[in-house]
Formats: C-alpha cells, sequence, structure tokens
C-alpha cells in the first residue's frame, strides 16, 4: 500500500454563491417538494425546447411566425410609442 507523506490535504476555498446556496437549502422545509419542483422545471424546458425546434422545422411556420411578430411590434409601436394616449 503506498501513502501520501507530507502535508494535509489543502481545503478549497468555496465560493460565496455556493455558501449563499447551502444556506438556503438548509432553510427550506419541504425538500422533496421543492426538488419535485425543480425536475418537473427541467423536464418542462426540455419539452418545450423540443416543441420549439420541431416548429421551426416545418417549412412555413417559421417565416409566417416572424410576419406576426414584426407586425405586432410594428403595432405596439404605433400605439404606444409613436402616439402615446394622453
Amino acid at each position: 500500500m503506498v501513502m501520501a507523506t507530507g502535508d494535509a490535504p489543502a481545503e478549497t476555498d468555496v465560493p460565496e454563491f455556493v455558501k449563499s446556496l447551502q444556506d438556503a437549502w438548509d432553510k427550506v422545509d419541504d425538500k422533496y417538494a421543492v426538488g419535485s419542483l425543480v425536475v418537473a422545471s427541467v423536464i418542462a424546458l426540455w419539452g418545450s425546447t423540443g416543441l420549439i425546434s420541431a416548429i421551426d422545422r416545418l417549412p412555413l411556420i417559421p417565416g409566417v411566425l416572424e410576419l406576426i411578430g414584426i407586425g405586432y411590434t410594428g403595432w405596439f409601436a404605433y400605439k404606444n410609442l409613436v402616439f402615446k394616449p394622453e
């Protein structure tokens, strides 16, 4: 068996962000519910990115959605920015 000699292992400094995250996690009463919400959020994010990429692959839909976005931006600017209601 080989053993290292010398100094004890150096302690790493934990960043302040990690410490505050650990403190916040320790204050949580229902860790199971928070963990479930995190997992559900990750699954929802993954599913929504899949849905958006599937819509983006359709031949006509991205162009139509772009036109709708440009039209809505123009309407919003005309209605709220150009002629400000008094």
